[in-house]
């Protein structure tokens, strides 16, 4: 419903924004917020912070936190922990089933879209 994205200064040997924050808004009135920085003080790695209405979770890798630092169990989620494995199975599922995979182009392109205007709002300042 809609989207704003803002970023800091570009960076002058790289030519990129080393943080960016992007607010959605769906039509149910749920936002999502997203920051992002390239600027690290620290051991190199990612982590995701997730709030929502029903919890904090925290994802490190392969590990997954709720908001008071306890472990939760994903071990029997699926058959495997591994990403490009899973993503595999789903696309040879889907071609053996004759289906569209999960998180198919097309089901994909909205998000692409709003990433597109995005990307333009910033460009136009």
């Amino acid at each position: 419903m809609k989207a704003n994205a803002v970023q800091g200064p570009i960076h002058p040997n790289l030519g990129i924004a080393m943080d960016m924050s992007i607010q959605l808004k769906a039509a149910s009135g749920a936002i999502c917020t997203l920051s992002l920085s390239f600027n690290n003080d620290g051991p190199l790695g990612t982590f995701f912070r997730y709030i929502g209405d029903s919890g904090t979770y925290i994802a490190r890798y392969d590990d997954l936190v709720n908001g008071k630092d306890e472990k939760i169990d994903v071990s029997k989620v699926d058959v495997s922990m591994n990403g490009i494995e899973l993503q595999d199975r789903e696309f040879f599922a889907a071609i053996r089933e004759g289906r569209e995979p999960n998180a198919s182009a097309a089901q994909v392109l909205p998000c692409y879209e709003v990433l597109h205007d995005l990307e333009r709002q910033l460009s136009q300042g």
